[in-house]
């Protein structure tokens, strides 16, 4: 089930939040499971039986973790426990991927080749299974008990905001709002205000984006010339951001219609003026993930074998930065995705980080500010060539194309079929909706209008009330309208 989806926005939701404001307190969480439950379960029942299996186990492998006094028994069942979450994950995602290459080596050798049936990916299995980790983590560290309530643990694992995208909430801190919360009206308004936002996001801005960077990128990269397909690279750059920050909107908003305050996963990331910052804005709740148990673990186990102070002259320090974030990064491309093409892209954003944490960054921190964002968004326009093509060479082949030395003469005619009115009103939208924009425009425009009196203070707020109704109206009659006249897409994320 999607949230762009006539189905969830006026059949699912509406039913779920009645019957959750209208049933006792003790009954919200087991009824706010099976909503989620039946939410996972419309994108098909095998799904749901993955996504079960992988709750019962960490249920009980939490639960052997907290209740074992000696560590090494507990470090035991933690590892486990880890092992097999990633069990999962590599028979779901990323079997395929390593029968083929498997073959590729067997068949150099002349022997017989393996057979796998391939296997469909159960949705957000990604997300779920670095959430499940996480809560392991928390659990061997002491940082919090091992939960006993199974439907509490469920429901940290299965809520249907961020079941199929995120954020990546840590169970510390959902865990207490899952057990005790409550909704007012300023947070269900502000709530209903922030779906709407990633509704226009996903509906009215990333759809149009997609049309374009779909129909370049799925054409043979020889068929385009270098407008076209500089024009697919940017237009799908705005796509992923509007698509991606569209759905954490819209959980976001969910939860607080819900009681629960979900973290922010975005913060202007395109205004980024370095990688590293960019990675601070982007993805916030994965970029906290890879840092605190994938990064600093790999550069603590480093540093207590590195005994030295410098090697070749070079200070052990950067070696060990250098080292696990290209690690770490090999391992956040793969995530992403079963193909070579996401781990060249993690390892591209990897590098760039390690040459950020030499005298190159220093120098860039020195440049023309200008010249920092330029840098930024032609190294995201670029790396996200590898992340939307369809497999490593069509990567190259389309870069090949963008620097114009391969591909067809440019025929502006065929440009201007997807560079029309629409799309420029679009694209600016898009681009000022990128940066902070439209909230100080807002913001300058309510001091310009701020009120001479307590009377003109209330009528004020009625006219506030009032528009920002009319706006929320407006935004349900567009979007509804754009999913009555076209195919719903599903997020990019989903396939993650």
């Amino acid at each position: 089930m999607l949230f762009n989806s006539l189905i969830f926005l006026y059949l699912f939701l509406p039913l779920c939040l009645i019957l959750l404001f209208l049933s006792p307190e003790r009954l919200k969480n087991p009824l706010l499971l099976m909503a989620s439950l039946l939410f996972y379960a419309w994108g098909g029942m095998a799904f749901l039986g993955v996504l079960c299996c992988s709750i019962l186990l960490n249920y009980a492998a939490g639960i052997l973790i907290g209740n074992t006094a000696n560590h090494q028994k507990a470090r035991v069942w933690f590892v486990l426990g880890i092992s097999l979450n990633l069990l999962l994950l590599v028979i779901f995602k990323y079997a395929l991927f390593l029968v083929n290459n498997v073959n590729l080596v067997l068949d150099q050798l002349g022997t017989h080749s393996l057979v796998i049936k391939e296997i469909m990916l159960p949705l957000g299995i990604s997300f779920y299974t670095f959430k499940g980790i996480s809560y392991l983590i928390t659990v061997k560290r002491r940082e919090a008990p091992a939960e006993r309530n199974v439907i509490t643990l469920s429901l940290y694992l299965a809520f249907f905001p961020e079941l199929i995208a995120g954020p990546i909430d840590r169970y510390g801190y959902l865990e207490p709002r899952i057990r005790e919360r409550s909704t007012t009206f300023a947070q269900f308004s502000s709530g209903v205000r922030r779906f709407a936002l990633g509704l226009l996001k996903k509906v009215i801005i990333s759809a149009p984006l997609a049309y374009v960077a779909d129909h370049v990128f799925n054409n043979p990269a020889e068929t385009i010339s270098w407008p076209v397909a500089w024009l697919g690279a940017i237009s799908y750059t705005l796509q992923i951001y509007y698509d991606f920050s569209g759905y954490t909107d819209m959980a976001i908003g969910l939860g607080r219609m819900m009681g629960f305050e979900l973290s922010e996963n975005f913060n202007f990331p395109y205004i980024s003026r370095s990688i590293g910052e960019f990675w601070k804005r982007w993805h916030m709740t994965l970029s906290t993930w890879l840092r605190d148990y994938l990064f600093l673990p790999i550069a603590y186990t480093t540093s207590r074998k590195l005994k030295h102070e410098r090697y070749y002259g070079v200070r052990v320090d950067q070696l060990i930065y250098v080292y696990a974030t290209l690690i770490t990064f090999l391992i956040c491309g793969f995530w992403h995705g079963a193909a070579w093409n996401f781990v060249v892209w993690g390892l591209l954003h990897g590098v760039m980080l390690s040459l950020e944490h030499t005298k190159f960054g220093k120098w860039l921190a020195k440049t023309y500010r200008p010249m920092q964002h330029l840098y930024v968004l032609l190294f995201l326009v670029l790396s996200l060539v590898f992340f939307r093509a369809s497999s490593l060479p069509a990567a190259f082949a389309f870069l090949g194309v963008m620097s114009g030395f391969t591909g067809q003469p440019v025929v502006w005619m065929k440009f201007f079929e997807f560079f029309d009115l629409e799309f420029i009103l679009i694209g600016t939208i898009a681009i000022l909706g990128a940066t902070p924009f439209f909230p100080a425009f807002l913001g300058k425009l309510e001091k310009l209008t701020a009120p001479a009196n307590d009377a003109c203070l209330s009528l004020k707020e009625h006219g506030r009330g009032i528009i920002s109704l009319l706006s929320l109206l407006l935004i349900l009659l567009l979007a509804t309208m754009a999913m009555i006249s076209s195919t719903n897409t599903p997020f990019i994320y989903f396939k993650f």
